[in-house]
């Protein structure tokens, strides 16, 4: 009886292996364009646009979907944002440089933590974008919000006054929750001593400003400078998703 006992651990453990799949990750999607504005004059400066995202497997659960999203960015950036940049800053030197970190790989969800660096005349900045995708039930080409990753709004609903209100319910809640590891700080972050609750509500939303730690839990953060100095870097709040269902 004990050996049956113990042959029924190891085979529910190999299923529940066999069940959590991780998306296959093929070669990134990249790209550098890196053009000087006159090839005879140096000083005329030079446009740098480099970028890198992730590629999955699209035969698998979720993978077309992603890799729909990544592409469509790609192709709006170098349709638009290319030719916008290297106009605005012909005669200088510019620079943009998108890499990222996968968070989250799992048969429910696959997140990614975007890094943008910019340097040009007017800018010399850091932002960060989470990128959160629903492998079941998520819509082609999208990301997940906030309520739909909380259960508290259907993928296909179209109800706009809906969305709003679950958003704004959520987008509450979390902002509290935030705050109140702000007032805390044990972590001994150099906030501003100006930085408001208010101030939060203008510079955090969190229906879009999180992805998913490697459990599947929501991290929520705060571009760098807007609430400490630059140097203490991206901000991050990490939060089970059980205290926030069991708030709701």
């Amino acid at each position: 009886m004990k050996r049956l006992l113990v042959l029924f651990l190891v085979l529910s453990l190999c299923s529940a292996a066999a069940l959590a799949e991780p998306l296959i990750l093929l070669e990134d999607y990249a790209e550098e364009i890196a053009e000087p504005y006159d090839e005879t004059d140096p000083s005329a400066g030079t446009f740098v646009y480099s970028y890198r995202y992730p590629h999955v497997d699209e035969t698998a659960e979720g993978g077309s979907g992603i890799n729909v999203f990544y592409l469509d960015l790609i192709d709006y950036d170098l349709g638009f944002t290319v030719p916008f940049l290297q106009d605005s800053f012909e005669g200088y030197d510019s620079s943009t440089v998108i890499t990222y970190e996968i968070t989250c790989n799992n048969d429910d969800f696959f997140s990614v933590l975007v890094r943008k660096e910019e340097n040009n005349p007017d800018t010399s900045r850091v932002y960060w974008t989470g990128n959160v995708f629903a492998r079941k039930n998520g819509g082609s080409g999208t990301t997940t919000n906030l309520p739909r990753y909380l259960g508290i709004l259907e993928t296909a609903s179209n109800d706009t006054w809906l969305e709003d209100r679950q958003t704004a319910k959520a987008d509450k809640l979390v902002r509290e929750m935030v705050w109140d590891v702000i007032s805390d700080n044990s972590a001994g972050i150099p906030y501003h001593s100006d930085f408001t609750e208010e101030e939060l509500s203008h510079v955090f939303f969190p229906e879009e400003d999180f992805y998913l730690d490697e459990t599947g839990n929501p991290v929520f953060f705060l571009q760098p400078g807007v609430a400490a100095p630059e140097e203490a870097g991206l901000l991050v709040f990490p939060i089970p998703l059980e205290d926030i269902l069991d708030e709701l």
